[in-house]
């Protein structure tokens, strides 16, 4: 599916990051307030309101997934599981990058858990500071780590780790992408052990940022180093897995401006910094997205997209009405979560 005359605009959830330490254990279960569609937001945040309890999900909050690590934020997850009896498929959500955490995902997890899927929602790699290649490196270890340890704990909570599925948005689906094509190794110390099992799919909300970020860090980052790209990117690593199921979802207006490419890509450009082969830009040509000299989310996705269906992925590109990159109102509901569905299509 082309998404591209829907979807007007890009949007990055950046800036994952590393220097924070320390880890936090303990666990309480308490009912999980049944799930509304949420309000438009600030432009910073997914949160929503909380709405009254119900019964068919329970939730285990701050459960450690890693011992203490001096590089990343402290690794702690939260588990929402049906309360009915499973084995139910096992989804690991990943948040994206600052300002946004774990806890603004609570009514996302609530509402695919009650679809009958055990779902954690770790905290991941983000800190203060800027990134760089080896922080990058180790956010990705961490992401494994949690990874690793929802399939090794899944069956406490009624979860069938056989069928496991990495969500991400924004940052998240960054890396999210990275865990299931690169499939690093989990964080020395995880707690889920040193292997990450069998990934059978991937859901992407809006990751994979080519092109835009607010505060252009990245260009000056890349330009410093441009490893920078394979640490936070997944495009070096995608026919590694081509059996991976992908399940991509774009908002119908997430808000950001596009970027202006020129052709040939100037030197130093955004693009040339990060494609210095050249082959991004020939195959953004080759998808139409260069005609009117620029390029926007629907672009991106639907880069990604040709890409893993060339490869033989099977994959889906899927647009969110209603909603943005900051929240999911309306009939984005409705395409959301029927991604989880499909993405667990065995």
């Amino acid at each position: 599916m082309d998404p591209r005359g829907t979807v007007d605009r890009l949007v990055v959830g950046l800036t994952i990051v590393v220097l924070a330490g320390g880890c936090t254990a303990g666990a309480s279960r308490t009912p999980v307030p049944a799930p509304t569609t949420p309000p438009t937001v600030p432009s910073v945040s997914v949160a929503s309101p909380t709405p009254g309890p119900t019964p068919s999900i329970v939730e285990t909050d701050d459960i450690a997934y890693e011992s203490a690590n001096p590089v990343l934020v402290p690794g702690v997850l939260d588990v929402y599981a049906p309360a009915k009896a499973g084995p139910w498929p096992v989804v690991v959500m990943l948040h994206g990058g600052p300002p946004m955490d774990r806890g603004e995902y609570r009514e996302y997890a609530s509402r695919v858990a009650d679809l009958g899927f055990v779902v954690f929602v770790p905290t991941w790699g983000a800190g203060n500071g800027e990134p760089d290649h080896d922080g990058l490196l180790a956010a990705q270890a961490q992401a494994a780590c949690a990874t690793a340890f929802a399939q090794a704990h899944a069956a406490e909570y009624g979860g069938d780790p056989r069928t496991t599925i990495v969500f991400g948005h924004s940052a998240g689906a960054n890396m999210g992408a990275l865990v299931a094509f690169r499939r690093p190794e989990p964080t020395p110390g995880c707690l889920g052990g040193t292997t990450l099992g069998a990934i059978d799919a991937l859901v992407t909300w809006e990751g994979d940022w080519l092109a835009y970020d607010p505060r252009f860090i990245w260009d000056r980052l890349l330009a410093a180093d441009p490893r920078v790209f394979d640490g936070y990117t997944p495009w070096s690593y995608l026919d590694e897995h081509r059996d991976l199921r992908v399940v991509m979802l774009v908002s119908e207006d997430p808000g950001i401006p596009e970027r202006q490419v020129s052709d040939p890509p100037a030197a130093g450009s955004w693009l040339a910094e990060r494609d210095p082969s050249g082959d991004l830009f020939r195959r953004l040509k080759a998808d139409g997205a260069l005609v009117d000299g620029s390029v926007d989310v629907a672009d991106l996705q639907q880069l990604l997209y040709s890409t893993l269906k060339a490869q033989g992925n099977p994959v889906s590109l899927d647009v969110m009405p209603d909603s943005s990159h900051e929240y999911i109102s309306g009939g984005g509901w409705k395409v959301f979560l029927a991604a989880f569905g499909k993405a667990a299509q065995g």
